[in-house]
């Protein structure tokens, strides 16, 4: 595989090997004052099992950033492959309520768990990281549950469907 000299990095050229990377989908929600907020995430990661802990990487652009830092909780839907319109309703900033007709419901911390999910993971936020453009939030997780079907993707810049056979 042919690469760029040393000390050639580049954005363009660090964001064509991420997309490059397939993940899962996810809509990561919060609750402040009673008000539901939320935004569509792939940078989410298993941090450790005992105790159950996940990180997601927030962009301080992103309108529930601080929303997140003051309520101190957070949960992440993982997205089924049917769900592509909830993840383009809550990555576009056109949607001032993109809660708006959404079914939800809510667990131990409050934050809202969107009906229809493949699964989720209800946090506290542990510890937070700033890094670059984005802070790394890291989650005790106090609830979580899981149900069948396959998951919605990513890769190369698209939504995609990963051939998960569920059977």
């Amino acid at each position: 595989m042919a690469g760029a000299a040393r000390g050639a990095l580049r954005p363009s050229g660090y964001r064509a090997v991420m997309r490059r990377f397939p993940t899962g989908v996810t809509i990561v929600t919060t609750v402040l004052h009673g008000a539901p907020k939320g935004f569509t995430a792939n940078a989410v990661a298993s941090v450790s099992a005992e105790p159950p802990m996940v990180l997601v990487c927030v962009s301080r652009q992103a309108r529930t950033h601080p929303i997140i830092a003051q309520s101190g909780r957070f949960c992440v839907n993982l997205l089924r492959l049917d769900q592509e319109a909830l993840a383009r309703r809550f990555a576009s900033r056109e949607h001032p309520n993109p809660f708006t007709d959404v079914r939800y419901g809510v667990d131990a911390t409050g934050s809202p768990v969107i009906e229809g999910v493949l699964a989720y993971l209800d946090c506290e936020v542990a510890e937070e990281y700033s890094a670059g453009t984005h802070t790394i939030l890291i989650g005790s997780v106090v609830s979580c549950a899981s149900a069948e079907g396959a998951p919605l993707g990513y890769f190369d810049g698209r939504y995609r469907d990963f051939g998960v056979n569920v059977s």
